[in-house]
């Protein structure tokens, strides 16, 4: 009766070599679940930045689509239209002009002013002188009405996240209805630089003649 049991244990357990196929196979599951959830955390973050970086080029087109569209305009009140040439007005003040910061690409900047807050007048204390300039893979904002080649610009975007390849500004056209300026941007994201976005945009000035 004793060895009857012996036997009818052993044919009832698992032997060292199923147990190793076992452990080998899990292994392999195991492995094989850990490479998916990577891949997918990759595939996620790689869709992240994707997303974050044309949410970063929507945002900078809209803002100087916005500020240039504009260039040039002064309130008044006794005319049918209230564009106005600013050469017409005899403020000495240019609409738009196009240069580039000491070290940066040619016409990476852009420079002009506008009546923002609608009294008649392009001052700096109402902040009405506006441009962009590529410096550092950063596009930035002008401040105080500084020129293309003096410091003190504020950063429009952020190159710990972003980088600006590319920044362009270039008269396509003009005449006495106006002008159009086509703006060329190029970013990479600063945390994977395989994520790019590359957007070339016409702005019309009807008050740049």
């Amino acid at each position: 009766m004793l060895k009857q049991r012996q036997s009818s244990n052993s044919a009832s357990g698992f032997s060292i070599t199923e147990l190793m196929v076992a452990c080998a196979l899990s292994g392999l599951l195991i492995a094989a679940v850990s490479t998916y959830a990577a891949q997918s955390h990759i595939d996620l973050a790689s869709l992240q930045h994707a997303t974050s970086i044309e949410e970063d080029m929507r945002a900078v087109q809209s803002t100087i689509s916005r500020h240039l569209s504009r260039a040039g305009f002064i309130q008044h009140t006794n005319v049918l239209t209230p564009f106005i040439s600013l050469q017409n007005n005899n403020n000495g003040l240019s609409n738009v002009a196009i240069s580039q910061r000491v070290g940066e690409p040619s016409n990476s900047c852009i420079t002009f002013s506008y009546d923002k807050s609608g009294d008649g007048l392009i001052s700096v204390s109402q902040g009405e002188f506006f441009g962009y300039r590529l410096h550092d893979k950063a596009i930035e904002y002008r401040v105080g009405g500084k020129t293309c080649l003096q410091g003190g610009w504020f950063d429009l975007t952020d190159p710990q996240t972003v980088k600006v390849t590319q920044f362009s500004a270039n008269l396509l056209h003009q005449s006495s209805w106006g002008a159009a300026y086509e703006i060329v941007i190029a970013l990479k994201s600063a945390i994977n630089p395989v994520v790019e976005s590359e957007e070339k945009f016409v702005i019309e000035v009807a008050n740049d003649g």
